[in-house]
């Protein structure tokens, strides 16, 4: 009995050890020593993330980003991403969440972690101007062109289990293989496909493959700071400058609530 008891003991020890230090070194805790907050956001992805003539980063994601740090009361550092550098960012510490353009997908949540949807948008596919715009037509041999981790290449292939695809790095790149004649269609979000028609003529969107939930990123079993997050966004929605930054970057308001289709979560601007 006494060696139960003392192994149990231990066990408990060993538990409570573990508890401590996992709280510890929680990101909220990191962000308040460290003096400043990182996120990491998109150069490719307008409206959500893409670089000014100076190289600076703007976009939908980075205004979010420093409202945040704002209410944190500390300054933000924003880090560049990329559909395949995201997770590695954020594991290894690089990052303290992505605000970009990720889909919280059933492999994901395997390593990350997900706040509640902020985005709602749909995946369509970028396309020349007079091509096709029915999905099945750009079946192979037809050859669509995405970025190298994006969860579009597993929602085409869902419904065209033969697709051709080549894999770029970042989306620039998948449009000039579109125009080059390299690709036939870019797998993109609709969002997205609309800010490139406006610097090309000759590109057109097809019609949408599904609808798509965008959300933060953060590192998995981290809630203290997931829990933060999602607070902070739906307040930022009931106090009206969630849908003010949104109409900025995006002309027009959002289609969709916070948290869920009939209102905010219980307790929120309360």
């Amino acid at each position: 009995m006494r060696g139960l008891l003392k192994s149990a003991g231990l066990a408990l020890a060993v538990l409570t050890v573990g508890f401590t230090g996992a709280h510890a070194e929680g990101t909220l805790d990191k962000i308040k020593e460290r003096g400043k907050v990182i996120f990491g956001v998109r150069y490719d992805f307008p409206p959500v993330g893409s670089v000014d003539e100076s190289g600076n980063p703007v976009g939908f994601g980075v205004d979010l980003g420093k409202m945040i740090a704002k209410k944190l009361g500390v300054p933000v550092e924003f880090v560049q991403t990329t559909s395949s550098s995201r997770i590695p960012l954020l594991q290894n510490g690089s990052i303290d969440a992505e605000i970009g353009v990720t889909t919280p997908t059933v492999k994901r949540e395997e390593v990350v972690d997900f706040t509640i949807p902020y985005i709602w948008d749909s995946v369509a596919l970028i396309i020349k101007k007079g091509a096709s715009k029915k999905l099945e037509d750009y079946a192979p041999p037809k050859t669509i062109a995405a970025t190298q981790g994006s969860a579009n290449i597993d929602v085409v292939k869902g419904l065209m289990p033969n697709a051709q695809f080549i894999y770029m790095q970042e989306y620039p790149d998948a449009v000039v293989s579109l125009l080059n004649g390299k690709s036939d269609a870019v797998a993109t979000n609709r969002m997205n496909a609309a800010e490139i028609l406006k610097k090309y003529d000759q590109l057109d969107i097809s019609d949408d493959f599904y609808r798509d939930p965008l959300a933060i990123m953060v590192r998995q079993n981290d809630s203290l700071w997931r829990n933060y997050l999602n607070k902070t966004i739906q307040e930022f929605w009931s106090d009206g400058s969630y849908q003010t930054l949104y109409k900025k970057w995006f002309g027009t308001d959002p289609n969709f609530m916070m948290w869920s289709q009939y209102r905010l979560q219980p307790g929120i601007g309360q």
